[in-house]
């Protein structure tokens, strides 16, 4: 998931990997839900395989 945060939002590793465990799973959770909410969006647009 740190890298997720590093491509997508341009986190330093470290910057993750140093928070506490209570700020990691908080983070993981709008992760997930930005990429879900992405590719729902990519669904809607006529992508159904969320490649475009």
């Amino acid at each position: 998931m740190d890298y997720l945060h590093y491509r997508y939002k341009n986190w330093k590793p470290f910057e993750y990997m140093s928070m506490p465990e209570g700020q990691k799973r908080m983070s993981r959770v709008y992760m997930v839900q930005e990429i879900e909410d992405k590719n729902k969006r990519l669904e809607e647009a006529g992508a159904p395989d969320g490649t475009g």
